[in-house]
């Protein structure tokens, strides 16, 4: 009787490229769903806060665009 796995790994090809395409696609899904996370608000909340430990904004003014973003992002 002969078995799927007879020859060591020559019989365990078959394995080999719906592994390869499952870890192509699951390293895509990683990807993409981080970008998607740091959507545009996220990257003008980053820029706001950058212009403000510049010292370029005042506190305040930090405040008031941060709430208008988050306000806007709802």
């Amino acid at each position: 009787m002969t078995m799927w796995w007879h020859g060591g790994w020559h019989g365990a090809w078959f394995l080999v490229f719906p592994v390869f395409w499952l870890t192509v696609v699951i390293v895509l899904a990683f990807v993409f769903r981080r970008r998607w996370t740091r959507g545009p608000s996220r990257a003008a909340e980053d820029a706001l806060g950058e212009r403000y430990a510049r010292g370029e904004i005042t506190e305040q003014e930090y405040r008031e665009r941060m709430t208008v973003l988050k306000d806007a992002s709802r």
